[in-house]
Formats: structure tokens, sequence, C-alpha cells
């Protein structure tokens, strides 16, 4: 008896300690302290000669680190709050900004104080074989040459000597005088620096130590090849003085080229460092009229070239300020904008109260007023490119009123251009979905615009070596290549037997192509897409089209898509490998290829994973590559390899915290929907995942979903959603269903695939309590929520962010974000109705949530913001007011001044918590939060923040971070 008690005793203990250790060892769900901690990874780069390798970490709110990583010794620099960081082009060094103290902005900002006042970034410099590091305090830009060059330049903010206030009272008189002439000096100083237009220009070379520093520079810039460097100076006492300045490389001395009352602006110089381009204006009125001018390396000063009154430019037009400066690669053309001739504006003699204020809107405008007004600043700064031949010493305009859109190919040395104009179908945007333009080739010598192809939705292009325009016509889904010399149009894709479309495309509007490759060495062959495989086509049709992965894709139900490494060449080299993309469309892996262009047969497979694979960047001069990999469960670390793979190794932990949380799991389900089509969804669990206990589920849908099987998902406030990992972590299960639609029907097709996708996890798992099951979607998401809720009581309560409730009245509304009508979305876009509100009325009805609101059961969150320029706010509250007379449990969050998707923190971090206790509240039986008993009357609003709303020692945590 006395053993059995014994027994009895120790076996208590052990359960006891048992059930201790596991209550200890149990890892904390996500709360909404962990988000400003938890980091991303930004700005990832590797140097030209791939020995270094730089990165940022940074948290959501807080300071940053950027990290510095060594190949070969696996060393590991980092800086703090560093961003935007650049290797020189010789891989000697690293220049980066460092942000001033989050803290400390934070307190200046509370502190209101002035933007001159404000905490200035500072700059930093690491010589990477000296392991070193200098720093330049109040720096607001820098420049590197692109290509080569030890030198580079910083321009630092406006700073000011500071105004000391000492006693003066134990100094002698002669030493009180020298104090005042000080500060007398100091204030002078300080004065200048006020008045001054400009800022310090320094030039420096971090491997040799020289510094070169130029005062009052506006502007400047470095050549590409870092052969020199040019500089705009500018005082004013009477008038503005400007002067221009160049700099040879590796010479401290500056040369003069220009001096002159007036204003210069707008520094071009070219790749090799010996021409200069910039704009100048005598002109002492507020409205300026500028010349163009030019200076190379044999001139003494820079001269006016192009001015209103030369040759080739329109009548009443003149150099446009509001134009793009830029040479061509070889150095003999400088691009430029012009314009109509800017008019001084008459003195206004009337009062405010003495004007009439008033938009007419048109019938026969090509555009509507709300879309006119949205874009008038960018119109009247509109300027149509034009071209100077410093040998001819010419100007030809490219652009004009009726072909106002240029784009220059070849790095701007080819003969010809490409020429785009949709002002005939203007009109047409306020209800056709496709965007129709008329293409134009454009004689760089002459000017002259020869019709291309009209009337084209999608894009036309021109090849790398200006040999060929090409498109893809949705009209008859065919690809075109037109031979610029001959004239002679072919048709590329004809006669072969698959489609360049996207035929997953279910919109009732033209399908966009699976899009191309690239053109292979001298405009040889075009390479274009299928669903799966690459296609390599002869634009002269001499030779058949090849199927150059051999159907591999097809076969395997692969989509195979080139990596282009080389970003500083427009062609594929028909001499290397190609690297390919590979995702899996039914299991979702994805991973790499490889491809020769000369040999046929199968790519070669290099790995397929259960990752989400980024494309990787190669270092110029190297085999090295950078490339990142992730999971739901695995955040995407930064992983360096050679080109093909072999010897990886992570660089990067950011978010190491993450195995100290309760997580969770993804995998892929499967259905038929109730109109009998094939589905997959995503469903999340939680790490901590017990298959004998129910578990509330969350249903999660915007269109597609599967695909993004292997997106992570940090835990952070989101814009208009739930975020995921959050949820799950706190033991929801999340199912992400897709949708597939039939024109006309939108909600139906909704509810064909969610309830489907939804009660065939019910019948399959006995883990999802069928009776807490709720609904989460924004905007369009938001609106198939509002249907769903009409036609189930499936749901035990649900949140729909900036739904559409009544098409009918939505239809005839306006984007304001764009100023379009929305007439388009519902004809051929998103809304899928596929005609007319007179043409179809009873569809309209029947996709509108509004008609049937008193069969709604469901209780509802709605948010909507009132400066929502995608749907209409008062869409939200049309359904909130019908939902409100019939007593429908509803709610709706309208975020002032806030976008159809919330962009401020506090407000994210707002709505990330609501829609957790509005959750909670319905599926875990919680009590209901004070904000959904009693709302916050208006009286009241700005009391309380975001931190009020959560339980003590999350609100405690949050206020301490």
């Amino acid at each position: 008896m006395k053993s059995f008690k014994l027994f009895t005793f120790i076996l208590f203990l052990s359960i006891g300690f048992s059930i201790t250790f596991a209550q200890e060892n149990q890892k904390p769900s996500l709360d909404h302290s962990v988000y400003e901690f938890w980091k991303k990874l930004d700005n990832s780069q590797v140097s030209t000669d791939g020995s270094w390798v730089s990165y940022e970490i940074n948290p959501q709110k807080g300071d940053g680190i950027l990290y510095l990583y060594e190949v070969k010794t696996r060393k590991l620099e980092s800086f703090a709050r560093g961003y935007d960081a650049k290797f020189s082009p010789e891989s000697n060094y690293l220049v980066f900004k460092i942000k001033p103290q989050y803290a400390v902005t934070r307190e200046a900002k509370m502190e209101k104080k002035k933007k001159d006042e404000m905490p200035k970034d500072s700059l930093g410099v690491w010589l990477l074989d000296r392991h070193s590091l200098t720093k330049f305090e109040k720096v607001k830009s820098y420049k590197l040459p692109e290509k080569e060059g030890s030198s580079f330049a910083f321009q630092h903010e406006k700073f000011y000597p500071q105004e000391k206030s000492e006693s003066m009272q134990d100094l002698s008189e002669e030493e009180k005088e020298a104090e005042k002439e000080k500060a007398g000096k100091l204030k002078e100083d300080i004065k200048k620096i006020k008045n001054a237009k400009g800022t310090s220009l320094v030039v420096l070379n971090p491997v040799s130590g020289v510094k070169i520093v130029f005062p009052d520079v506006t502007e400047y810039a470095v050549a590409a090849k870092g052969s020199g460097l040019s500089f705009i100076t500018q005082t004013k006492d009477s008038l503005v003085h400007s002067k221009l300045f160049f700099v040879e490389s590796g010479k401290s001395i500056s040369k003069q080229i220009f001096s002159q009352d007036g204003q210069a602006q707008k520094l071009a110089i070219n790749e090799q460092g010996n021409q200069l381009g910039f704009l100048f204006s005598s002109d002492t009125s507020k409205t300026k009229i500028y010349d163009l001018y030019y200076w190379g390396m044999k001139m003494n000063v820079a001269k006016e070239v192009v001015n209103s009154g030369s040759a080739g430019m329109n009548t009443d037009w003149s150099v446009s300020e509001n134009g793009r400066l830029y040479f061509s690669e070889n150095g003999e053309r400088l691009f430029f904008g012009t314009a109509a001739t800017p008019v001084q504006e008459p003195e206004d003699s009337l009062l405010d109260e003495e004007k009439y204020i008033v938009d007419v809107w048109t019938w026969n405008d090509p555009l509507l007023q709300p879309m006119q007004k949205l874009q008038a600043s960018r119109e009247k700064k509109r300027s149509y490119l034009a071209v100077y031949y410093s040998k001819d010493k010419k100007m030809v305009q490219l652009a004009n009123l009726n072909v106002p859109e240029v784009k220059i190919y070849q790095d701007g040395n080819g003969k010809y251009a490409e020429g785009r104009s949709n002002l005939p179908y203007r009109k047409l945007i306020s209800w056709d979905q496709n965007r129709y333009t008329d293409y134009y080739l454009i004689d760089m010598y002459t000017g002259k615009a020869s019709i291309v192809v009209e009337k084209l939705s999608s894009r036309a292009s021109m090849s790398p070596k200006g040999r060929y325009m090409y498109w893809f016509d949705n009209r008859d889904n065919i690809w075109y290549a037109l031979n610029v010399k001959t004239g002679l149009k072919t048709k590329l894709t004809s006669n072969i037997n698959v489609a360049f479309y996207d035929e997953a495309d279910d919109h009732p509007s033209y399908p966009r192509s699976y899009g191309a490759a690239g053109w292979v060495g001298d405009d040889d062959y075009l390479l274009v897409y299928d669903a799966f495989d690459l296609w390599k086509l002869d634009p002269t049709e001499k030779k058949k089209a090849v199927n150059l992965t051999n159907a591999y894709g097809r076969e395997n139900n692969i989509r195979l898509r080139y990596i282009q490494l080389d970003k500083e060449t427009e062609s594929i080299a028909d001499n290397k490998d190609m690297l390919l993309s590979g995702f899996q469309l039914k299991t979702k892996q994805t991973g790499f290829y490889s491809k020769s262009l000369k040999t046929g047969g199968d790519p070669s497979k290099i790995f397929m994973d259960d990752y989400r694979f980024y494309p990787p960047i190669k270092a110029k001069l190297s085999n090295l590559i950078i490339w990142r990999k992730g999971s739901f469960e695995e955040f995407p670390d930064l992983w360096v390899s050679e080109l093909d793979f072999s010897n990886p190794r992570k660089i990067s932990e950011a978010n190491p915290q993450q195995s100290d949380y309760n997580w969770g799991t993804v995998e892929l389900v499967e259905w038929t929907s109730f109109d009998r089509k094939e589905l997959q969804g995503l469903l999340y669990k939680p790490e901590n995942f017990d298959p004998s206990k129910k578990y509330p589920m969350l249903v999660y849908f915007y269109e597609r979903e599967s695909d993004g099987l292997h997106t992570h998902w940090i835990p952070a406030p989101k814009r208009s959603k739930i975020n995921r990992t959050l949820e799950v972590s706190n033991n929801y299960l999340v199912f992400a269903p897709d949708i597939v639609y039939t024109d006309g029907y939108p909600g139906e097709s909704a509810y064909n695939a969610v309830v489907s996708g939804t009660m065939n996890l019910i019948n399959s798992f006995d883990f999802i309590d069928k009776d807490r099951i709720g609904l989460n979607g924004q905007s369009w998401g938001g609106y198939q929520i509002a249907y769903l809720v009409t036609k189930t009581n499936l749901f035990k309560c649900a949140y729909s962010g900036a739904p559409v409730s009544n098409m009918t009245s939505a239809y005839g509304g306006i984007r304001w974000g764009s100023g379009a009508s929305r007439m388009m979305q519902y004809e051929g876009g998103q809304s899928r109705i596929g005609g007319t509100l007179w043409e179809k009325p009873f569809q309209y009805i029947e996709n509108s949530p509004i008609f049937f609101v008193p069969k709604i059961n469901t209780p509802l969150l709605i948010m909507h913001n009132d400066t929502d320029g995608a749907v209409p706010w008062y869409q939200g509250i049309e359904f909130f007011v019908a939902l409100r007379r019939l007593n429908k449990p509803a709610w709706m969050l309208v975020y002032n001044g806030e976008e159809h998707n919330l962009t401020k923190w506090p407000n994210k971090l707002d709505l990330a918590i609501r829609q957790l206790q509005f959750y909670d509240h319905y599926l875990k039986d919680l009590p209901a939060p004070e904000w959904m008993v009693n709302g916050i009357p208006a009286i009241d609003k700005g009391k309380y923040d975001a931190y009020d709303l959560v339980e003590e020692e999350v609100r405690d945590e949050l206020k301490k971070r």
C-alpha cells in the first residue's frame, strides 16, 4: 500500500512537471506588439566583381541596418541606419546614406521644427579593402559614375554655423570688440547661406583621399564613364547669376564654361564626359522662355544652339523647361523637350469673390472633366521630344501634337524611334476596358512619322538593333513583325497550333498575350511565350517556328520563362545558355532550368523545390549570383551561389525571432465547384495544430490565390485585409480559395467557388467548426462578400472592405483616383457584366447586394474610407444605411482622408486590431469590445488611439516600443 501511494505520488509529480514543462515551452501566439520589430529585407545588390554583397534589414518602424557581406571571407559588416547603398564601378568602395535616428526625428516632429531644422541624412563611405569608414554630415544626394571611375560627387544640405550666446562679462574691452566683430561676421555668413540658391558640392576619390569642394551648387551631373563631371552655381544679388563648370577626371581645377545673369538648369553630360547640355533663360519675369545650350571639349564656352526661332522649331514653340535632357550613348545626339512658348499671364484685377468657378462637361470632350482636372498639371507641363545633332548643328522635332509620345531605342543611337498616339480613342476610355493606341515609325533624321498599326490594344515595340517593330494583336491573337527597312509585315504565329493569348483570362474583353522573352543576337529571332514554353520565331519567315523548349513545359505542366541576368544588354546572347524559371501549375513548385539556343531537346533542370524563388542578380564580371528563397514558413532570406546554383549559402537572417512564436503551415486543397470547375485553394493551419480539436476558420479571397502557396507573410498590419500569419498564430484556420468567373455572373461565380470550397472542407475535415466561419475581403473581394451574405447563412460573420453594393449606381460613377468613368469596370473589366446597364439591367440588379439586404443575417464589419479613389465612398454608405434601417448588425469604419487601401501606420494598426476583435467576438465568444457595443460618438472622436483597443499587456508592449 505504501509503495502504491509512493508510485501515485511520483506519477502525480511527473504529470504535473510534464504539464508545467509543456506550458512553459509552448510558443506564444503573435500579437499586435510584434509588428514594428518584424523586419523586411530590401535593396540587395552585388558588386561588379562579385566579391561583395550589400542588403538592408529594416523594421516596419524604427532604425534599420545596412549589411555588407564579403563573399571570400564570409565576414559581415553592419552600418546602423544605412540605406540607398551603391558599389563603385571598380568595386573598391561602398557609398550609402545614413538616416537620423528614428527617435530623434520623431522628437523633432513633435517639437514642430521647420524643414531646415529637421535632422538630416549623413553619408557613409566604406573602403572595401581597408575596412575603413568615413562619414559626412548633412548630405542630401550623391552620384556615382555608372560604368567606370573612382571618384564620385555628393551635395550637402544647407546648414548654418551655430550662433554663440556666451557672456562677455569677464572680457576686456578689446576682447569684447573682437567677439562683436566675430558675431557680426557670423550673422553675415548665416544671411548669405540663407539667401544662397545652392549648397556645397564635394568631389571625392575615396581611394586616393583627394577631395575638392565647390560652393553654391544648384545642380550637378556625373559622366557614366567617370571621365568628368559638371555643375551649375547660382548666386543672387539683384539678379540671379548662373555659372557652369566642368571638372575633368583626375584634375582638381574646374573650368568655367558659362557665366551670365539668368536661370540655368537641367544639366546633362554624355557618357564619355566630354559634352554638356543645359537650359538657360535670361528672362527676369516669372514666366521664362528657355534656350538650349551646348558645350563640347574643344569649345572654350557653351553656346546657344536652339531657340524659339531655330530651323525645325514649330511656330510659336520654344525649348521646354519640363523636358528631360540626355545624350545618346554615342554622344552624337542631345535630346530635349519643346512646347508652346509660355505666355505671361495678365495681372489679376478681380477679387476672388468676383470670379465664377465652373466645370463645363461637354458630350464630345475626349476626356471627362474629372480626368482632365487630374491630368491638368501634367498636361500644362507636357513637352514634345526633339533632338539636336551637334555635328550637323541642327534640331529635328520628333514628337508633335498628333503623335505626342515618342520612345527612343538603342540608347538613342538608332535610325528610327517609336511614336504613339491614343488621341483618336480617348473618348472610348470611359467605357472600353481596352486601351487603344496608334503606333508610328519615326525617322530620327527627318522627324517623319509613318503609321505602323492602328487601334492596337496591346503594346508595340522595336527590336534592340532597330531592324523590326513587333507586336501582339489580340484582335486575331497573332504576333507580327515589321521590317523597318522594307516595310514588309509578317505574321509570325498564324500557323502554330497553340494559343499565345492568356487562355485563363476570364474577363469579357481582349485577353493579353503571354509576352515575349526578347530578341536573339542581331535581331535574328524573336522569342515569345505560350502558356508553358518558349518559341523561336524568324521575323523573315524563312525558317519555321521552333518550340525552343521542346514542349517540355506543356508536357510537365510547368510554366517556363526567361530570366535576364545581363541588365546592360537588350539582346539575348546566342552563345550562352539561357536561365529559365519554372513554375509547376498544379503543385506550385518553383525552380530553374537552363537551355541552349543552339541545340534542340528539353531544357536541363537545375532544381525544382517547394519554395518561392526570387529572380537572381548576377555580378557583372563574375559568375556569382545572389537570390532569395522563401515559403510561408521560411522568411525569404538572401543567398549567394555560383551561376549554376552550386555552393549555395544563406547570408542573411532577417527574423530569427520567428522560431519563438507559434507560426503556421499551409497546404493545397482541391475540389469541384458547384458549376463543375476543378479548383484549388490554400488552407493555413497553426503550427500547434491538433486535429482532435475544433477550429474557427476565416475565408479570404479576391480572385486566384493558390499560386501564392509559398508566399511568406510577415506579421504586419495590412492596408485593408487580414494578416494570414497573425490569424493562424492565434489558432484560426484560414482558407483562400480560387475563383473562376463566368461573364455576366460575377456574384454567382464567387458563390459557386467559395461556398463549394468551404463546404468541401467542412465535409472533409472534422477539425473545422462549421458554426464558426468568417469571411474577409477587400475591394473586389469586399463586393463578393457583400453578395455572398445575401445568398447564404453559412458564415457567422464577415468583413467587407470597400464593397460595391449597388452596380446600378456605381456604373455611372467616377473612379476619383484616375477621373475615369466606372462604366469600363462593368462592361469589360473586373466586374465582368459584359454589357451596358441598358443592355443588361437585370444582371446589374442580380449582382447588386443592395437589392437583397433583407436576406442578410450575417453580422458585417465594413470599411470604406472617405477619399476612396477606386470605389466611391457612397457605395459603402448605401450598404450600411440599408443594413441599419433593417436592424442588421453592422459597423462601418471610415478612416478620414484615407484612400481605397490604408496608407498611414496608425490606421493600419487600428484596422488590424478591430478586425481581430470582431472575429474573436463572433468566432471565439470573447466579449464584444466597447466600440462594437456603443460605437464612438463624434464628440469623443480622437480621444483614443489604437493602443487603447487591446489588452493591457499588449498595450504596454506597444507603447514601450
